[in-house]
């Protein structure tokens, strides 16, 4: 499939700001899954944009406006072309998961650990527990079933500028965004032993498309879902807001421990006043 994305920040401010420095992960990237196409991005103010790669290879767009300016606009349009891979969860279903994983790639160690947004507690691990005894004993079944228990348990909340939740938050109060949703696998995951990554990107709704209702939750803004690692398989997504492993309508644009690491757009700046608001617009469409 491929498709085209649309994304804007604006943030407007009380009083002049300066010195606003920012990163931004917007940009697709190249995976099995997925091949970008054109990307442009640009910032009003007028800026140059500086290229880099994050820890976890992530690419990452920074820029400086250092005159004072009263709005900040950062708009990037991208093209992907997607595909879906159904064998991986079949493959995922088939791989049993021992009492005590071990996984000989170090890389996969960063992401069975606490981090910012998911610290986990011992209801975690309870809950991942009983949620495992009811599934057949393979990482396909297992995480389907933890997935499945958030989207059944739990109510979705609109994506507003909101106070990021921790998946202990979550796992008490059942309410939340697609990034809580994903910071609450991974907690759940991760008190499994099973590898679990945080992935941001965008998704891609039919039925908004083509101006009916929507087909899917969370597509009206950027998303955020999971990515386990499955031994003979790799990396595997699926998205607990929506009940279903990824396809192609889902875009990767970046991934880490949790929404920390791969924020779309962070900064800091120098004056703006009190009252800041921001407006964020998201479209993503069929060509």
């Amino acid at each position: 499939m491929r498709l085209k994305i649309f994304h804007r920040t604006t943030y407007s401010y009380s009083l002049p700001a300066r010195s606003n420095i920012n990163e931004l992960r917007l940009a697709p990237e190249e995976t099995q899954r997925q091949e970008p196409g054109p990307l442009e991005i640009r910032v009003n103010p007028d800026s140059s944009l500086q290229e880099a790669r994050d820890l976890f290879g992530n690419l990452v767009h920074s820029f400086e406006v250092e005159e004072k300016h009263a709005k900040l606009e950062i708009i990037a349009e991208s093209e992907v072309t997607t595909n879906s891979d159904a064998a991986l969860p079949a493959r995922a279903g088939q791989i049993e998961l021992p009492k005590s994983p071990e996984f000989e790639d170090e890389l996969v160690h960063e992401f069975l650990v606490d981090c910012t947004f998911v610290e986990r507690n011992t209801e975690m691990w309870r809950e991942a527990i009983d949620i495992r005894l009811n599934c057949e004993p393979t990482y396909g079944s297992i995480v389907e079933g933890l997935s499945n228990f958030i989207f059944d348990s739990c109510t979705y909340r609109d994506q507003v500028v909101h106070r990021m939740t921790s998946a202990a938050e979550v796992q008490q109060d059942k309410i939340g965004t697609c990034q809580d949703f994903a910071h609450l696998l991974l907690g759940y995951c991760r008190s499994l032993e099973i590898p679990a990554r945080y992935v941001s990107g965008y998704l891609h709704d039919p039925g908004i498309d083509e101006g009916e209702q929507p087909e899917f939750i969370g597509a009206e803004a950027t998303h955020a879902w999971v990515d386990v690692f499955v031994p003979q398989v790799g990396w595997v997504g699926i998205d607990p807001t929506n009940r279903c492993w990824i396809n192609d309508h889902y875009v990767t644009v970046a991934f880490g421990r949790d929404y920390h690491d791969v924020a779309p757009v962070r900064g800091s700046l120098l004056g703006g006043g009190r009252r800041r608001s921001i407006d964020v617009e998201v479209a993503v469409k069929a060509l």
